[in-house]
């Protein structure tokens, strides 16, 4: 699978745990740090992506092999097996159905909320992304009082002055990018509620003797016409945002000490998020060919019964443990290893090449194996590790017919 493919998922794993963290300590968060808090929460999501992007740790792994035709025998594999693969191409162009296809749903509705501003049948609502607006009805000053207009009109600078509309399109193009994920239209939809409760947070902040004036224009104004994708749009979506709102307002409002308590936890649990998100990458090992990598070798001396020796350039055993032969063993085989080795000289990795012909012996020599520490590989003087070295271990039957 291609690169992109497998950085897409990530992204959407990374994305899919944020937004569950989100969704599941959103309403106890709501009640012990306040709306402005709650919102501020989403951010993990973008920092979580945004990390997950940033260059993962790496070690730097040396790999010596014959080469056949100039190209390492098992990287001219990996290209052929990549070129006969026909499932990345047939999930990217999925992907981007489903991006076209959602991204041309959005296009249509928010043209159609347009086109209903146009004739004043929309509104209040921010629309917009370069100079975000207010649009209101054209029934808006005969609908609403002096009192009421004011506090609509303050709902909506609100929005323009945190640039909620901006925040708004970027998670319109999150859903079209990830929309075969559920997690990401349900966490969009709750997002849009803290949203609004926190702007109706800033509101009653700002004029905290119209609580009962606010509740009474909410409910006036809770009936839409058309859903608005991106933008602001005054009225609840649903009956359900509607009673959070309006029990929100009646609350006590968050004291300026918990609200502080509540900005450095907000900024405290994202960094770690990010931080988390970043460790939690599979470290990369980078394999590097080369022909400076110096790997003596010496015989493994198992009295005559087990024979070892690697492929060129060698590697040797420092410590050995020679497999115990099966009592009725009586042929010459001989069993293929490929190992990676750390700086220390210990196994890494193995997988079986070649088998002895004896599942048992397979497995006692694949164990004696990953217990054998081998001196270290050297470049420049200084231990690395190496891959895809081939041990061979030969096995005969004891001499003289004695017990192996």
């Amino acid at each position: 699978m291609s690169t992109f493919l497998y950085t897409l998922i990530e992204l959407n794993i990374a994305a899919a745990a944020a937004i569950l963290f989100v969704l599941v300590v959103r309403r106890p968060a709501t009640r012990l740090l306040g709306p402005h808090a709650v919102y501020s929460l989403w951010a993990i999501v973008p920092v979580v992506m945004a990390a997950t992007l940033l260059p993962e740790r790496t070690s730097e792994t040396f790999v010596t092999e014959f080469l056949i035709g100039g190209i390492p025998a098992s990287l001219a594999a990996t290209r052929l097996e990549a070129a006969a693969s026909w499932l990345p191409a047939v999930i990217t162009l999925a992907w981007l159905a489903g991006i076209g296809t959602l991204a041309v749903l959005f296009v249509r509705r928010q043209r159609a909320f347009l086109r209903d501003a146009d004739i004043g049948l929309a509104g209040p609502a921010i629309v917009g992304f370069r100079h975000p607006r207010i649009v209101m009805p054209d029934d808006f000053a005969h609908r609403f009082s002096h009192d009421e207009r004011k506090l609509i009109l303050t709902h909506e600078q609100v929005h323009i002055d945190r640039n909620d509309a901006r925040i708004n399109a970027f998670v319109a193009v999150l859903r079209c990018l990830f929309w075969f994920n559920p997690l990401i239209h349900i966490g969009a939809k709750a997002m849009r509620v803290d949203q609004e409760l926190s702007c109706d947070a800033e509101v009653i902040d700002r004029r905290p003797r119209v609580r009962r004036a606010y509740a009474e224009t909410l409910l006036k104004t809770h009936l839409v016409s058309r859903p608005l994708p991106v933008g602001c749009y005054w009225p609840a979506e649903s009956q359900h945002p509607l009673t959070e709102r309006i029990d929100l307002i009646a609350r006590k409002p968050i004291s300026s000490r918990r609200r502080a308590a509540a900005a450095v936890l907000v900024m405290s649990l994202t960094t770690g998020a990010g931080i988390t998100a970043w460790a939690a990458q599979p470290e990369r090992i980078i394999f590097r060919e080369t022909a400076d990598v110096l790997l003596p070798f010496e015989p493994i001396a198992t009295g005559g019964q087990v024979l070892a020796h690697a492929t060129q350039p060698r590697v040797v055993p420092a410590s050995f443990m020679a497999p115990a032969l099966p009592r009725e063993w009586s042929q010459h085989s001989e069993l293929v290893a490929e190992v990676c080795l750390s700086q220390s000289g210990s196994v890494d990795s193995m997988k079986l090449v070649k088998s002895s012909g004896d599942t048992r012996l397979d497995v006692a020599s694949l164990r004696s194996l990953e217990r054998t520490r081998f001196e270290p590989a050297l470049r420049n003087g200084r231990p690395v590790a190496v891959c895809r070295q081939q041990i061979t271990l030969e096995f005969a039957p004891a001499p003289n017919g004695s017990p192996p």
